[in-house]
């Protein structure tokens, strides 16, 4: 049994970083239905610039360098927006050529980060050390604390979402974009804030688990595949899908590590995924579209 509950927090843990990398995929989607190709490599981004800052370079707290790099990574959001997505916005068969031209900016990525910092890959120290012990069940302070971390930011999101004028405006603009704009809304404005905090939460996965996986040029693809996978799981454009998606599918994962192996893991998650795709063809909580 308390194999069972270290395997279950274990999961848990887990999917709550699986949830803020898909919750930022499924934000950009929801709001200017666009899919973002280059979201893996701005996780490795955020990776490297935290390595960086912590270990390669001046050597300043992970704290800190954590400050440091989220306007960097909302001003990578909105130049992306601007200069690559929004000229192709309009044009014929536009959410097509995103898809390329995100696909091309991914590998775009890749090959400066790894002109830049090197092919090989990179670790950085937690910024806590020790575990808990409870009733036999152990779990590092560390893994405790980006389970933390992911939750507020995935909290303060919602909060912002449901409870701010600003956030009311992307949720308008998610469900009818011609009728937020004829109401005054900003479209373009708000399609820059969405990407914006998109690659803030990718990013800021990536700065959460470097210290638990390695940080690599090439290593953005599997965050990439887990978070479209949740993303369709829970609904295209559903933040609450991708929340609920992101810790069923954490919590199957460590089973199947445990009990079957790493490399069954994601055909683990592809089998579920096609599982409730063939119950509920829009996912778990998404919403059927004109």
């Amino acid at each position: 049994m308390t194999q069972i509950l270290e395997i279950l927090i274990s999961g848990i843990t887990q999917g709550a970083v699986y949830c803020v990398v898909a919750v930022g995929l499924s934000l950009v989607y929801g709001a200017s239905r666009i899919l973002n190709f280059a979201h893996g490599s701005l996780y490795s981004l955020g990776g490297f610039l935290a390595w960086y800052l912590v270990v390669g370079g001046p050597g300043i707290p992970l704290w800190l360098a954590f400050l440091l790099i989220l306007p960097v990574l909302a001003l990578t959001g909105v130049v992306i927006e601007r200069a690559v997505i929004r000229p192709l916005r309009g044009s014929d068969n536009w959410k097509i050529n995103t898809i390329m031209v995100t696909l091309g900016l991914a590998f775009i990525i890749e090959n400066g980060l790894q002109l830049v910092f090197g092919p090989g890959t990179r670790t950085i120290p937690p910024f806590v050390e020790g575990s808990l012990s409870i009733s036999g069940i152990t779990i590092t302070w560390y893994k405790l604390s980006i389970f933390v971390i992911s939750l507020a930011l995935v909290g303060a999101l919602e909060l912002f979402l449901s409870s701010t004028r600003y956030g009311q405006a992307v949720r308008a603009v998610s469900q009818d974009m011609q009728g937020a704009n004829q109401v005054g809304i900003n479209v373009n404005q708000v399609f820059s804030t969405t990407f914006a905090l998109s690659v803030v939460l990718t990013g800021v996965a990536g700065i959460l688990l470097a210290p638990v996986f390695l940080v690599s040029p090439l290593g953005g693809w599997a965050p990439f595949l887990k978070a479209f996978v949740i993303v369709v799981l829970g609904g295209l454009g559903s933040t609450k899908g991708a929340f609920v998606a992101a810790f069923i599918l954490a919590v199957l994962e460590a089973f199947v590590i445990f009990y079957i192996g790493p490399s069954w893991a994601m055909p683990a998650w592809l089998l579920m995924l096609i599982i409730v795709l063939m119950v509920r063809p829009k996912g778990l909580f998404g919403v059927w579209e004109n």
